[in-house]
């Protein structure tokens, strides 16, 4: 994997992180029905979330 590479996997990984964190202020932020809607849009990110960290980490990285 070159560095260019890693740099970039690391961005969206970053990315991700930081737009759940926001997804979980928001649903802190309200109630009842638009609190599940906060809920159900995190659930969706954090599964997809997983998906990318699942698909780049299957392939061993090689050492420097």
């Amino acid at each position: 994997m070159s560095t260019q590479h890693h740099r970039n996997v690391v961005d969206l990984l970053v990315l991700q992180h930081t737009r759940m964190r926001e997804l979980l202020d928001e649903m802190l932020a309200t109630v009842g029905a638009e609190r599940r809607e906060s809920f159900e849009e995190f659930v969706r990110w954090l599964a997809v979330h997983e998906a990318t960290e699942a698909e780049l980490m299957r392939y061993p990285v090689a050492s420097p």
